[in-house]
């Protein structure tokens, strides 16, 4: 039931008023499938490149990405974009090719390839007499 919760609403986020520890946000993200592959669109404005993290393990799918508190001479009249660590875990489903997944980040938009394995097709098999084919093994 948690792993439901989470998929929808998010991961647990921390008290946000405790400044030893800065908050964890969700990362929302954007799920598309087609008969090849899955795509997942997430956008990670003000982060660059070597800032996000892509990880997949046990068909978990991680995206990290930390975002530091400025720190600027005076006092904060309003502080509204956030900071923190923004994370989003994802279950894949099995049939996947793990070794081929690619992600791609592009003006704050992080976007991750994830193709799924080809699907086995029919066999045909061939149907013998089987008396003949019993008799001639005893």
């Amino acid at each position: 039931m948690d792993r439901l919760i989470e998929q929808f609403f998010g991961e647990q986020v921390p008290d946000s008023t405790n400044s030893q520890n800065p908050p964890t946000y969700y990362l929302p993200v954007d799920i598309f499938e087609t008969d090849e592959a899955y795509t997942l669109v997430a956008s990670v404005p003000g982060f660059k490149e070597d800032q996000v993290e892509v990880t997949f393990e046990d068909e978990i799918l991680t995206i990290k990405a930390n975002a530091e508190g400025h720190k600027l001479p005076g006092r904060w009249l309003r502080q509204e974009r956030p900071y923190g660590s923004f994370v989003r875990r994802l279950e894949v489903p099995a049939q996947v090719e793990t070794a081929k997944i690619g992600a791609h980040f592009d003006n704050g938009e992080l976007t991750i390839t994830i193709p799924k394995t080809a699907k086995p097709k029919p066999v045909k098999i061939q149907i013998g007499t089987g008396k003949k084919e019993l008799a001639a093994k005893a």
